[in-house]
């Protein structure tokens, strides 16, 4: 029973769930805060590859080979409801939001993926990045954060393809990287104003997506340097979609949202 439990909130901190979460927040929330905050995760998967080779503190037998500490799974989950907490001014949301991070690291326990020592390390390393992420968006301004973000991020692959080796969800993560913080920088922020917008948003984001998805399967990449490039694409589809959404008149009564 806790076994299915514990499996069942993980999903909650998988990039597959993250993903959609951010693109719904983007058109039905706030834009810039999702975005950021998923540009943290792309950049926490590229850097927790490295930290992994670094430490290299083997699976449990049972997983195969590989390496553990930091936590993947939860190095990626605490930065990016951490931001989401560090960001928001609702008190219940950043519970909830806290009580799940606390419910992930027992979860990674639970189903031996991890032990205490791989999750706490994973919450210690997305505390400081947080903290570090404040200092320079509040000393240096947010174009010196996506800079130092790149730059992390490239002297990361860098090290990993020179020394040790280039996983292919680490292409997935600095193409999307890549893709978000050019959206954010070249796509105006225009605010879908009405729920007829907003869903206009959401169907158009979800369409272009699927044939992203479409048009890569039937190309077959077998190279992850080529076949990812998809996920540079997806950041500015959505982003795009809404700045083309908020331009449609529509003649309704709907309440705003």
């Amino acid at each position: 029973m806790l076994d299915a439990v514990a499996h069942f909130v993980l999903k909650f901190s998988h990039i597959t769930f993250i993903i959609p979460l951010v693109m719904v927040g983007m058109i039905f929330h706030r834009r810039d805060l999702y975005a950021k905050a998923i540009c943290f995760v792309f950049v926490v998967m590229i850097f927790n590859a490295l930290l992994k080779q670094w430490f290299k503190v083997p699976l449990f037998p049972h997983l195969g080979p590989g390496y553990a500490f930091p936590s993947g799974h939860m190095h990626a989950a605490a930065v990016f409801y951490g931001y989401i907490i560090y960001k928001v001014d609702n008190r219940a949301l950043r519970v909830t939001l806290l009580f799940l991070l606390c419910c992930f690291g027992l979860s990674l326990i639970q189903c031996r993926f991890h032990d205490l020592f791989d999750v706490t390390g994973a919450a210690v390393f997305a505390f400081a990045e947080i903290l570090l992420c404040r200092f320079i968006s509040l000393k240096f301004g947010e174009k010196a954060l996506a800079a130092v973000a790149m730059a992390v991020s490239l002297s990361s692959m860098v090290i990993l393809f020179i020394i040790y080796q280039l996983q292919w969800h680490v292409w997935l993560a600095f193409y999307a990287l890549t893709g978000t913080i050019f959206s954010l920088n070249f796509i105006e922020d225009r605010k879908n104003r009405n729920l007829p917008q907003k869903l206009l948003s959401l169907t158009a984001s979800v369409l272009l997506t699927a044939a992203v998805y479409f048009i890569f399967k039937a190309l077959a990449f077998k190279d992850p340097f080529l076949s990812e490039i998809r996920f540079a694409l997806l950041p500015t589809l959505t982003m795009g979609s809404i700045n083309l959404c908020s331009r449609v008149n529509f003649k309704t009564s709907a309440a705003r949202f």
